[in-house]
């Protein structure tokens, strides 16, 4: 499929959740005991959310890469509540796609923002992380 091809609509969503685990506090990313889900965790749910929001109108042999996110992580979330993600497509400007995201636990929103994602080709996408690589200079040692 051709990137003139692709085309996500605008209100199309993703939902994304889990049960906060041991490995989504703060206290597993290094901020020794706080048990609380951490605000990068928040981030990666919400990336989830998004990208799912595209899987309909996503080829199977292409990716989605997240370029910006801006958002608040509101209220703290304890281990064992169910946190959930709802991204919405708010703008799509060609293989650039905007979403506005909420994130919700029991109780509160407990996140919302935006999140951008650019979609292409992953042979595309690994010709490019071949080309940095070949670009780093070797160490002389």
């Amino acid at each position: 499929m051709k990137a003139s091809e692709f085309s996500p609509q605008v209100g199309a969503q993703g939902v994304a959740s889990w049960v906060v685990g041991p490995e989504h506090l703060a206290d597993a990313l290094g901020n020794d005991g706080v048990m609380v889900l951490a605000t990068p965790m928040l981030l990666d749910l919400m990336e989830i959310a998004a990208d799912r929001a595209l899987s309909s109108a996503l080829p199977k042999d292409w990716v989605t890469l997240g370029t910006l996110a801006d958002f608040k992580h509101l209220k703290l979330t304890p281990l064992g509540f169910q946190v959930t993600a709802r991204a919405t497509v708010t703008a799509v400007d060609r293989q650039k796609i905007r979403f506005q995201i909420e994130v919700h636990d029991d109780l509160d929103l407990i996140g919302e923002g935006w999140h951008e994602r650019f979609c292409l080709p992953k042979e595309d996408f690994l010709a490019m992380v071949q080309a940095k690589r070949a670009a780093r200079p070797t160490s002389e040692k």
